[in-house]
């Protein structure tokens, strides 16, 4: 079995299971309820960062050169759309 098909399949199974909870419930581990200030912003930016994972974990069994590239911006812009959303999450609303 290789590492660099399970880590990130791993990784988006955790990142999409913790998505899910945030948006379906509003739960959050421990160590970051004090950050999170929007828990379904947070739970999209997980979501997103899971979808971009499952893309590299498939894209890694590809054997086009072209679809492989292209598979790996998917991940990337994936990646850095994810931490946006997770970012913004941890910013405070201006009426408050």
């Amino acid at each position: 079995m290789d590492w660099y098909v399970v880590i990130p399949g791993a990784l988006a199974l955790l990142l999409g299971l913790s998505g899910a909870a945030a948006l379906r419930t509003g739960w959050m581990p421990s160590w970051q309820r004090r950050r999170v200030f929007r828990t379904a912003l947070h739970g999209w930016g997980q979501s997103a960062m899971a979808a971009a994972f499952a893309i590299q974990a498939c894209g890694q069994l590809a054997d086009d050169l072209v679809l492989r590239s292209g598979l790996g911006v998917a991940t990337l812009l994936g990646l850095l759309g994810g931490l946006v959303l997770l970012v913004l999450a941890q910013v405070p609303r201006r009426d408050r």
